[in-house]
């Protein structure tokens, strides 16, 4: 073993460290090229060097290929190790990608059996959770007893441009204008010169908009345009504007279709009509088919249906940890789904579901493209279906806390970014288990016009993390919190200081509330009717009027609430199109009738 400190020693060839990435799960990151190679420590004589690595051997070249992304590859063909090494066991390569909470990973150095200079594996993936630059090193020990040896390299990474468009409608009258709704798209905060493009698909001229598009108000004259009647492909682009190779584009289509006459339409979205098992789970696979397209299909949906980027999952046996779900299926881009939580598997239906718009991870879809957010603890959602989507190929993310109040905050802080505006709406299970109203008719309006997440209060109380959290978003002349309902408004209260620093919707029952919350929309886009004394149905209908742009009412099951049949008997002139989640037993023939008599509609079809 004596001649292994010798430098001049033939080598086996081993690794060359090199770093390419590919999409992630949370955007696109881009390498830093033009990085100095690793360079020999000062100062190392030759019975102090390690054979196992070439001095030039590791981190010496960066590769930006095909799709860049938070994911990136360390790849070491090309290191080179002592000929006389010929027990590989003992030979260790590890990557410390030097993020918090990320154990080094081991890279297989074990030779293919045709050439014993070469490993049978040589590349460890990793996705960083977020944008930055990090100092990665590897580390080799040929296991003779010798010092490891060490090289590094800075690796930069941003994050993807996320688009979240929303039309108001998607069937005008003529003259009436389709505004446009980026609420919810997001560029990395180094992309300064990101532009959205609109092209109209008529004759207009594009709408261009730069910077932030999160930062751009619905009220801006761009995102509106008045069409005639026909029918058009109106399509919006997100560039992130780097002006590199590594500079990436989202972008979204929708169909447009201007009648001569302009007539609303009234539609059901009930389970009972397509499945033989009319239940929650199934009337919200007919809402999920009617806004998403086959997976690596939207570009030739007939119906312009979108392309989901992500799935989230939800039980349907109880509404805790799904209130603050709306906002966060929005930001992703995908259905919010119910299961049967505590079974050990996904509902048949709805795992198809999920298979249907979201292809699993494979060597052409990277986790970015196929991931599952799971919404609760293993006792709202049990490990079993965890487990199970996970070997379906899925990356699943659960975003759980110790109750609902924590598990909102998850979704705020780690689902959608930690957003600088938010929602506070009552959690707790209020009188017969029905204290969701305020907080799932705030979901449409936090995606969609306030803009941000929705954490939740207990009642008029809040535990000490939310009310840290709401705290910490008061702000003197910006109102970045929205307060939604009495309760949460006497939860606010308990802040001191908390007075005019933030804006509140409140009335004299659920359905006002909801009706309040609808009035801050424009008065052109679609509207959706739930029941306000279930969860399931304005839980999976409520993301849907979130991906549309449009608010969500509430109403007695059995007669039409007057706040509801107010709102609507305003807006009949001007919405094209009212959509009723849930079956008959959700809401009665009574309640649909009245809705179709408010607003001047003979039949009422189906989704």
């Amino acid at each position: 073993m004596g001649n292994h400190t010798n430098p001049s020693l033939a080598r086996k060839r081993l690794s060359t460290l090199a770093v390419t990435t590919t999409l992630a799960a949370v955007g696109v990151g881009v390498i830093g090229t033009g990085v100095a190679n690793a360079a020999t420590p000062a100062g190392v004589g030759h019975t102090q060097v390690n054979p196992a690595l070439d001095t030039a051997a590791a981190l010496n070249s960066v590769k930006v290929t095909g799709a860049d992304g938070l994911t990136v590859t360390a790849d070491i063909a090309g290191t080179q190790i002592a000929e006389a090494i010929t027990d590989y066991t003992n030979v260790h390569v590890t990557i410390d990608w030097n993020e918090d909470h990320v154990d080094p990973q081991a890279i297989d150095v074990h030779p293919n059996s045709g050439d014993a200079g070469k490993p049978a594996s040589n590349s460890v993936a990793h996705t960083f959770k977020a944008p930055g630059t990090y100092h990665v090193t590897v580390k080799v020990d040929d296991g003779s007893g010798g010092a490891a040896k060490t090289a590094t390299k800075d690796v930069t990474v941003f994050a993807a441009p996320t688009l979240v468009a929303a039309v108001s409608t998607k069937t005008p009258a003529p003259g009436s204008p389709v505004v446009v709704n980026l609420t919810g798209s997001s560029v990395d905060k180094s992309a300064a010169g990101a532009t959205t493009t609109i092209k109209w698909g008529d004759t207009a001229s594009d709408s261009v908009l730069t910077g932030d598009p999160s930062k751009i108000l619905t009220t801006d004259a761009k995102l509106s345009h008045t069409y005639a009647a026909g029918n058009y492909t109106l399509s919006v682009q997100l560039n992130d504007g780097l002006g590199n190779a590594n500079s990436k584009t989202d972008a979204q289509t929708f169909a447009i279709t201007v009648g001569a006459n302009g007539k609303i339409v009234v539609n059901r979205a009930s389970g009972s009509d397509h499945y033989a098992t009319g239940d929650r789970y199934t009337t919200g696979l007919v809402i999920a088919q009617r806004a998403w397209a086959d997976n690596g299909k939207a570009a030739t949906d007939t119906a312009h249906r979108q392309q989901a980027k992500a799935v989230v999952l939800a039980t349907g046996v109880a509404f805790p940890d799904a209130l603050a779900g709306g906002p966060l299926a929005k930001k992703v881009g995908g259905p919010l789904l119910l299961t049967d939580g505590g079974a050990a598997t996904t509902n048949p239906d709805v795992l198809k579901e999920i298979q249907r718009v979201l292809p699993p991870t494979s060597a052409t879809v990277p986790a970015a493209s196929s991931t599952v957010y799971i919404l609760g603890g293993e006792k709202a959602i049990s490990t079993g279906i965890e487990n199970e989507l996970t070997a379906k190929g899925y990356t699943v993310k659960r975003l759980a806390g110790a109750d609902r109040y924590e598990t909102a905050l998850k979704i705020a802080k780690d689902g959608m970014g930690d957003p600088s505006r938010l929602i506070l709406a009552r959690g707790d299970e209020g009188t017969n288990h029905n204290g969701f109203a305020d907080a799932l008719a705030a979901g449409p309006y936090a995606a969609n016009v306030f803009g941000g997440a929705v954490v939740l209060s207990n009642g008029s109380t809040m535990d000490p993390a939310t009310k840290a959290y709401v705290t910490s978003k008061l702000h003197v002349g910006a109102k970045n919190v929205g307060v939604v309902g009495g309760p949460a408004v006497a939860a606010i209260k308990t802040i001191p200081g908390s007075a005019d620093l933030y804006s509140a919707s409140f009335g004299n029952d659920r359905y006002e509330t909801a009706a309040m919350l609808a009035d801050k929309f424009p008065h052109n886009v679609t509207v959706g009717v739930a029941t306000g004394l279930q969860f399931p149905d304005a839980l999976t209908g409520g993301a849907y009027m979130a991906s549309i742009g449009g608010p969500l009412l509430l109403s007695d099951p059995t007669a039409l609430s007057d706040a509801t049949a107010k709102k609507l008997g305003l807006i009949y002139t001007t919405t094209p199109e009212v959509d009723i989640f849930g079956g008959e037993k959700a809401v009665t023939p009574a309640v649909a009738n009245a809705i179709a008599t408010l607003v001047k509609v003979a039949t009422i079809g189906k989704f």
